[in-house]
């Protein structure tokens, strides 16, 4: 028999539909600056403050399948730096920590048949290369792994921690030491050494470690010293060093951003077996000069086994000189059998972006290309042939007070050990409203909402008011005045609780932990609604924070709905046909 408790929250009306989350921008506006150069949003439930995006093209059907973007914004402009993974079909924040300040190359990789977040985090230095290491996060966002350089004066580089499958972490380095600059005129030089090493995962113990300043020549640079190599502190740095991959064969491919290079390593000796583009390019170009004329570029990849393939973010310029009107992403076709390479498709922004630095090409499970734009706030996913067909933006293009070294688009599964958090505003008004959220978790489908009038132990079904379907990052419900104290437990696709709340106490927004475990069956409630979401989290524990645009209102602004998807109008569509079905 139902308590009386249960009846009387039976008897409750519905929630009324609220629309706390932040839709992106698709107008001229952000481009134009209307909204600042860096609009983001905050949460009520959360301290987390991450970019509201313009879409200038919404996702089409061919989009590949996978349900993650990952970035992680910095710059003059942004506030609060962190890496940050949203949902694909929607840009609704999936996880962000601010703990971790600035990061780069944040993805998901892996190791021994399990997927971890990898980044790097430290120290930045001026001239564009950084010290610090290298965290491996598991699916509950514990750190795993935390890696480094070995038997150097310096920690690991910010430009690449890639995983091998053979256990291993490839990472760069920049180390300071003494050189004979003299050819530069310059007296008790000192040259920042570009170097990658492969270290053991398991161990850290060191598998290979390779130097530039022992295989390719100073005068290989595209980059004169300046003012620079005159000391410890300000090093002249001649190769720029920026991504590595390894091969089944054991051998590695690097690019070089200085020289303008791709190297093709020995793995036993360290040997130059050939290099692609720049003054010392071994391979005849056949696509009149566009397969071996990039210039300042990034982030080399082999695209098939057979080591025929490969693509390059093609930077075009970098801080102090422009080589092409727009950056480019690269597939290249190499023949060995007369050393020459092929420019397959070339991929190239609709806003004709140029980017001075940083930027990556991942090539998905589908052969579509998504491109990070580095130095400009921005990704796109193209088709294989080089049709966009999802085009975001998170910063100014043009204006790099908003980057991000490398955007990726992957699959991640995410289940925090944290509890959910929660937040009421409207001091136990007819606008009180409840927000939840719980940063990290992917599996949630709905929210059970736990209600009482007199008490404040909300654990059973007793106390079930109604489920709320999960459609963004913070999910809101407005209570009213109809009860004092509410909890929310997160439900998976089976209805099972994954994890719940503090217990807010509406009258004045306070939150109290909550040890008790909540114990409601397969969540069936008294009431259904779907409710919008909001977006956001930290971890355990709440913040109260203003839920909103921090730039504009939404009127400012077209909806998503009809643009990325239709998810907010079939959320608030499912609730209307409730309200209708129960007569209110």
């Amino acid at each position: 028999m139902p308590s009386f408790i249960s009846l009387a929250l039976a008897a409750l009306p519905l929630g009324r539909i609220a629309l706390a989350d932040q839709s992106p921008y698709t107008g001229s506006e952000f481009q134009d600056k209307d909204f600042g150069l860096y609009p983001t949003q905050t949460y009520e439930s959360s301290s987390l403050e991450v970019p509201i995006f313009q879409v200038n093209k919404a996702a089409e059907d061919s989009v590949d399948s996978a349900d993650r973007v990952f970035i992680s914004p910095r710059g003059t402009a942004v506030d609060q730096i962190a890496p940050m993974i949203f949902n694909a079909d929607d840009l609704s924040l999936v996880w962000s920590d601010p703990s971790y300040k600035t990061t780069f190359g944040v993805r998901v990789q892996e190791f021994n048949s399990s997927d971890y977040i990898t980044f790097w985090r430290g120290t930045v230095k001026g001239a564009g290369y950084g010290t610090g290491s290298y965290i491996m996060l598991d699916h509950e966002y514990n750190v795993a792994y935390n890696l480094t350089t070995k038997n150097l004066t310096v920690g690991g580089d910010i430009h690449e921690i890639q995983l091998t499958d053979n256990g291993t972490a490839l990472m760069t380095a920049y180390e300071p030491m003494e050189y004979d600059l003299t050819t530069y005129d310059i007296e008790n030089g000192w040259l920042a050494d570009s170097i990658f090493q492969e270290v053991d995962i398991a161990t850290n113990d060191l598998i290979f470690s390779w130097r530039a300043s022992e295989h390719v020549a100073l005068n290989a640079s595209y980059a004169d010293p300046g003012a620079t190599g005159i000391s410890q502190d300000s090093p002249y740095d001649f190769f720029h060093i920026n991504s590595i991959e390894k091969d089944d064969s054991g051998n590695y491919l690097i690019s070089a951003r200085h020289t303008h290079g791709i190297y093709y390593i020995n793995g036993t000796n360290g040997d130059i077996v050939w290099s692609l583009g720049g003054k010392n390019n071994d391979f005849e170009d056949k696509s009149d000069g566009q397969a071996t004329n990039f210039a300042w570029q990034h982030d080399a990849r082999w695209r098939n086994t057979d080591l025929t393939e490969m693509t390059i973010f093609d930077n075009g310029a970098a801080d102090w000189v422009k080589t092409e009107n727009e950056t480019r992403g690269l597939w290249l076709s190499l023949n060995y059998d007369d050393m020459s390479v092929t420019l397959k498709q070339d991929y190239i922004s609709p806003e004709g972006t140029l980017s001075v630095s940083q930027g990556s090409v991942q090539v998905l499970s589908n052969n579509n290309v998504f491109m990070g734009y580095g130095s400009n706030g921005a990704f796109v996913e193209y088709t294989n042939d080089g049709e966009v067909i999802w085009d975001v933006q998170f910063g100014i293009i043009g204006n790099s007070s908003v980057q991000s070294y490398r955007a990726y688009k992957q699959n991640w599964q995410g289940f925090p050990t944290w509890n959910p958090s929660i937040a009421a505003t409207g001091n136990a008004t007819d606008n009180t409203t409840v927000y939840m959220s719980w940063n990290g978790a992917t599996e949630i489908k709905q929210w059970a909402i736990l209600a009482s009038n007199s008490s404040s132990d909300l654990s059973s079904a007793d106390n079930l008011w109604k489920n709320v379907t999960k459609t963004g990052f913070e999910t809101n419900v407005t209570v009213g005045t109809n009860a004092r104290y509410v909890r929310a437990a997160a439900l998976n696709a089976d209805g099972e609780v994954l994890g719940s709340t503090g217990i807010v106490d509406v009258n004045d927004g306070t939150v109290t932990s909550s040890d008790s475990k909540v114990d409601i069956g397969t969540g069936d409630a008294n009431t259904t609604v779907t409710s919008s979401s909001s977006d956001s989290d930290n971890n355990a524990g709440s913040s109260s924070g203003s839920s909103s645009n921090s730039t504009s209102s939404s009127s400012d602004k077209d909806s998503a709905a009809g643009i990325i998807h239709a998810s907010s109008s079939l959320a608030l569509g499912a609730a209307m046909a409730v309200l209708f079905f129960y007569g209110l």
